[in-house]
């Protein structure tokens, strides 16, 4: 049985976990602002911007540390349950940023969209039921 004077002693990876996530929810939260920046510039100068500049080095980068981040800490949760930390890094990145570059992807197509048809295009309440999503398509009345 322990006693109470036996100090308190973190493993390693349990901090980098920490410190993993930590780091992913703060870049998440400046890639969030920074996209919103974007769409509110674009916004104040639609009649000169066609599109929303998103691919802007501050948005990419804070992206790119945002699943860097993600990737160490699902690498170091994988650790934890034994995975060798070589395979779990492999695992990780693997599942991390696959699905990064899939987010990436459909961001480019709903910035697209937002251009294309204002926030009604992407709100998913001003269609019906069984509504096709199209940006070209009237959206229903207000009673509806």
């Amino acid at each position: 049985m322990e006693s109470l004077s036996d100090p308190f002693v973190n493993p390693p990876i349990y901090s980098a976990i920490a410190l993993f996530s930590f780091f992913a929810v703060i870049f998440g939260i400046i890639f969030k602002d920074n996209l919103e920046y974007q769409v509110a510039l674009w916004q104040l100068n639609r009649d000169s911007q066609a599109q929303i500049r998103y691919r802007t080095p501050g948005v990419i980068l804070t992206y790119s540390l945002c699943c860097l981040f993600t990737s160490g800490f699902v690498a170091a949760c994988l650790n934890v349950f034994g995975l060798s930390m070589a395979l779990a890094a492999c695992v990780g990145g693997i599942l991390v940023l696959s699905t990064a570059g899939l987010v990436w992807w459909q961001l480019g197509s709903l910035m697209a969209l937002l251009a294309a048809g204002g926030s009604q295009a992407i709100d998913i309440n001003s269609y019906g039921a069984g509504a096709i999503l199209d940006s070209e398509a009237a959206a229903p009345p207000e009673g509806e």
